[in-house]
């Protein structure tokens, strides 16, 4: 549920209401409606999907997770829960603790996930992770950099620059003389 503090402005049929659309379900999921939409930064504890149209940035604490089934502009921060995009995100960039999966639109901005990048719709923009996965319907542009795996499924189509990051190097001990 929010806290207090965490009252957003909303904007419903051109009447403002204080999070009449923003509902919490059993398992603990702020869900914004659609048709609903909000303008402001938000910072949630608990999962967090979003049916409507979204302006600001999310912040997700507690391994929080997001999913934009709406239309999404800003930037997200699950510091360590995971993002799904299945609606589109623009103009923003994404950084998870988890994985992000998107099977809507990304457009524009850098995509940073701690596990895994799994993309089988649209992307523009940059992509880093340990582990990407690029499935058959993935359609883009931009820069890949991946550091231990990268999956590309017969039928996608990117255009770009791909790059394996080199792990850390550790100095060679030398036996001394």
């Amino acid at each position: 549920m929010l806290k207090q503090e965490e009252m957003i402005e909303v904007k419903v049929a051109e009447k403002n209401i204080v999070a009449g659309a923003v509902k919490t379900d059993e398992h603990g999921i702020n869900t914004i409606f659609k048709g609903s939409k909000v303008i402001g930064n938000m910072v949630v504890s608990q999962d967090l999907q979003m049916n409507g149209d979204l302006e600001g940035n999310i912040t997700a604490e507690n391994n929080a997770s997001i999913f934009i089934r709406g239309t999404y502009k800003g930037n997200i921060d699950a510091k360590g829960g995971s993002v799904e995009i299945e609606g589109e995100m623009s103009g923003g960039n994404i950084s998870a603790g988890g994985y992000v999966k998107v099977t809507g639109k990304f457009l524009g901005g850098k995509i940073q996930a701690k596990d895994k990048i799994h993309i089988n719709g649209e992307f523009k923009g940059s992509l880093e992770s340990n582990e990407v996965e690029l499935g058959a319907a993935a359609r883009g542009k931009g820069e890949i950099l991946y550091k231990e795996t990268l999956c590309i499924q017969t039928g996608a189509k990117i255009e770009g620059k791909v790059t394996r990051a080199e792990g850390e190097r550790k100095e060679e001990l030398k036996p001394k003389k």
